[in-house]
């Protein structure tokens, strides 16, 4: 700590730094602010002063009253220490005191005893007090006697709860709960006679629809607080799946109609006529829901609910019930007898529909579960749909017209239409088509994943297939009779077997054309009826299900998978179900396509042989040809008998196809057996411009305006030939110039430009001189 005389000499150190701070003025102004500042602490150390001596003289006092505190609390110790050990002493010996603990313990038991009787006893008070005050209203306030018995109610919740943790309680419980059970018998009988009053009252069950005349607006009040109060009536007992009270008592005289039509010996008792007790049942929910839904259910809306229950459900369900007695008492029956068992599911599978769709029936609780949720009778219905499916197959498949054109298209949907010109569809086909719909319409209500794609790959895919393979081998024996010599054989089976054309048919290439044709129509129907069913909303869905890979589906699939090579589903499905199948339709169409060209090319070679053997392209004349070769004339008009078939049979799209691809095949027979085969003198090439200007390409403008596009090479191939050997117009290309700048690699400029001003595009170069070579006045001008 610094002393003083420092703390005068660091003040005047900071203050007084140079001469001119000895000034008197300077020292004076110092002095005066240093008594000011000694002016201003002295009252502060005053206040200090006072403010310490005050909490000096309260710590004081406060010391002095826990000393006080401490010394009573040693005291009460003390007094507590010598208590304890007198108790201790006193209780180990044999004294009255030592027994005190005991009494007391017995004492607290008969307590507790006492007080249990008094809650027994309250509790015994309370539930006869509740019974007597339900009973005494029911009769005179139906509606206030539900109070009494729900405060009964919520004491035997109370009472059960108790019990599970007190054990002696248990008894009372139960005694509670026998009472409430007797006290809603007795308050359910009489409401019940009540409400039976009311549908006395209203005839029931007398259809009654809206407007309601003023007298029978009067009964329905008194049947609206008679559902009412029976609404009101909860039982603990009843399930979620439960027909409430009132409406069950509804349907007491509508199950008592249906067992006496029904389930007795009346004629209308007939197992092989399910469609009977069906509609029936149908026309009385269409009778009936006016009253439900303009009367019952706005009562039922001011029932608190822990969800929304719908009368209309109720009810139907409640009519059900007497269906699934009915169906499971015959069907032990109908399982000898597959053409009832098939026609039952199926009414039953139509009834579900119709209840969901003209009712919106919450089908939980659907009436073809009760069949099929059982797998032997599932399983036996199956079988009967799939040896139906398959003998109804084999019927189409053996009829002799099997493969005839259908005059008739009476499909539901337009007739199909390509560029406007009709496919006509063979009887085969079209008898499958409504076999499939059928199987489809079959399934398609099935509510079960499992069970709905059973049908799909056993019957619908499996007949698919059959079909595919037939008409595939029906093209592979007429590709190999067709297309081969065809030798005679004894005993060759008829066509309606083979499906083929034999050597004993007569006709010619149209008429194997026709039968061809045939078969593509039917694979081209299949195609386009799978693409459309592709998209429906049906095999969509199903492609959804199964893409998401429920467990229970897998083994179907793989299982289906070995047996049928149209279903592939074990991956992640983008394609639609029937991808395999139209893949493998559309093939037969491309393979039917295929023999057609080859039929026509094989008759276009057999008729041109004279026409390619003529050795006269190098021979010279003055005469320009004007006409086609003479041996050209049957080849053309049997080509354009074939191809006016083709046109007026196939789609146009297809036609093209078809056409395209002749003509390129006749391109190549030019190429192989006449270009490369002749040397051409200007007239030989003249001829050989007008045998196809004026004959193949000329027929082809019939059906295309401009043939000879779809033959550019062999129309380039005629520009080469009869190109001018040399020009004096530099604009005009001649063969000479054309000839040098081929040889010449360095002049690959002016041959492309030359090959451009005569719009060659197609033939390459070296092409181009193996044409310029067939050339009489080139053949010794290339070196």
């Amino acid at each position: 700590m610094a002393t003083p005389m420092e703390d005068v000499q660091q003040y005047l150190y900071e203050n007084i730094k140079d001469d001119h701070d000895l000034n008197l003025n300077h020292i004076t102004n110092l002095l005066e602010s240093r008594r000011n500042e000694q002016a201003n602490l002295d009252p502060q150390l005053q206040a200090l002063e006072q403010e310490t001596k005050s909490i000096l003289s309260q710590t004081m006092e406060a010391t002095k009253l826990c000393e006080s505190t401490l010394s009573r609390l040693n005291t009460s110790l003390t007094t507590t220490e010598r208590n304890i050990d007198s108790y201790m002493s006193e209780s180990t010996g044999n004294t009255p005191k030592a027994n005190l603990l005991e009494q007391l313990t017995v004492l607290e038991n008969k307590l507790k005893a006492i007080d249990n009787a008094k809650s027994y006893i309250k509790a015994l008070l309370v539930v006869k007090e509740l019974s007597s005050q339900a009973l005494n209203l029911v009769k005179t306030e139906p509606e206030r006697a539900i109070i009494p018995y729900s405060q009964l109610l919520k004491f035997e919740t109370y009472i059960n709860d108790q019990s599970k943790q007190h054990e002696q309680y248990g008894a009372l419980s139960e005694h509670v709960q026998k009472s409430r059970i007797r006290l809603c018998e007795e308050l359910d009988a009489v409401l019940t006679a009540d409400f039976k009053q009311t549908l006395d009252s209203l005839s029931w069950p007398t259809p009654m629809k809206p407007p309601y005349g003023p007298q029978l607006k009067a009964k329905l009040k008194d049947f609206e607080k008679a559902f009412h109060n029976l609404l009101l009536l909860k039982k603990p007992s009843e399930s979620k799946d439960d027909i409430l009270s009132p409406i069950a008592v509804m349907l007491e005289g509508l199950s008592l109609r249906f067992r006496f039509h029904f389930e007795t010996s009346k004629p209308t008792n007939r197992i092989d006529k399910p469609e009977w007790y069906l509609q029936h049942v149908k026309n009385t929910i269409s009778t009936q829901m006016p009253f439900i839904m303009t009367t019952i259910q706005p009562i039922m809306e001011t029932i608190k609910q822990d969800k929304v229950i719908y009368a209309k459900d109720q009810f139907i369900r409640g009519l059900l019930q007497d269906v699934t007695r009915k169906l499971e008492k015959t069907m032990p029956e109908l399982l000898n007898h597959p053409n009832w068992l098939s026609h039952t599911i199926h009414q039953v599978l139509q009834f579900d529909r119709s209840l969901q769709e003209e009712f919106a029936y919450d089908q939980y609780a659907a009436l073809s579960n009760v069949i099929l949720g059982n797998s032997a009778w599932f399983n036996a219905w199956f079988q009967a749909e799939k040896s139906f499916a398959q003998a109804r197959y084999d019927e189409i498949l053996l009829d002799n017209q099997a493969f005839n054109i259908y005059a008739e298209d009476d499909f539901e949907k337009s007739q199909q239409q390509s560029n406007g010109k009709p496919i006509k569809r063979t009887k085969s086909a079209v008898r499958l088509i409504n076999l499939l719909e059928s199987i489809t319409n079959t399934y398609s209500v099935i509510p079960n994943l499992v069970q709905k794609f059973k049908f799909f790959a056993d019957i619908q895919l499996d007949l698919l297939q059959q079909y595919q393979k037939r008409l595939s081998a029906a093209i592979d024996s007429f590709e190999a009779l067709s297309l081969i010599r065809s030798v005679p054989v004894p005993g060759a089976l008829p066509e309606a077997v083979t499906g083929v054309m034999t050597a004993t048919e007569t006709g010619g290439t149209v008429s194997a054309l026709n039968r061809l044709y045939r078969w593509w129509t039917s694979a081209r129907s299949i195609s386009d009826v799978l693409k459309d069913w592709t998209e429906e909303e049906l095999f969509l869905d199903m492609q959804y299900e199964i893409n998401q890979e429920p467990a229970c589906i897998k083994e179907i699939i793989r299982e289906n998978e070995k047996n049928n090579c149209m279903l592939q589903l074990s991956n992640q499905q983008t394609d639609g179900l029937f991808s395999n199948a139209l893949i493998a339709y559309e093939q037969l169409n491309k393979r039917s396509e295929k023999i057609i060209v080859k039929i026509a090319i094989k008759e276009w070679t057999t008729e041109t042989r004279q026409y390619a053997k003529k050795d006269v392209w190098w021979q010279s004349s003055t005469e320009t040809p004007s006409e086609i070769s003479d041996e050209l004339y049957r080849p053309l008009q049997d080509l354009r008998v074939t191809w006016n078939y083709l046109y007026n049979t196939l789609p146009q799209a297809d036609f093209l196809v078809v056409y395209r691809k002749t003509l390129k095949e006749i391109e190549n027979w030019y190429w192989k057996n006449i270009i490369t085969q002749s040397q051409f003198s200007t007239t030989g090439a003249c001829q050989l411009e007008t045998d196809l200007t004026q004959g193949l390409w000329k027929i082809g403008q019939k059906w295309v305006s401009k043939p000879e596009n779809f033959m550019k090479r062999l129309k380039e191939t005629i520009q080469l030939l009869t190109l001018p050997f040399s020009s004096e117009q530099d604009d005009i290309p001649a063969c000479d110039v054309l000839m040098k700048a081929l040889t010449d690699t360095k002049q690959l400029e002016l041959v492309q430009n030359t090959l451009a001003k005569l719009g060659i595009e197609v033939l390459s170069n070296g092409e181009i001189r193996d044409v310029l070579r067939r050339r009489n006045d080139m053949l010794y001008s290339w070196n």
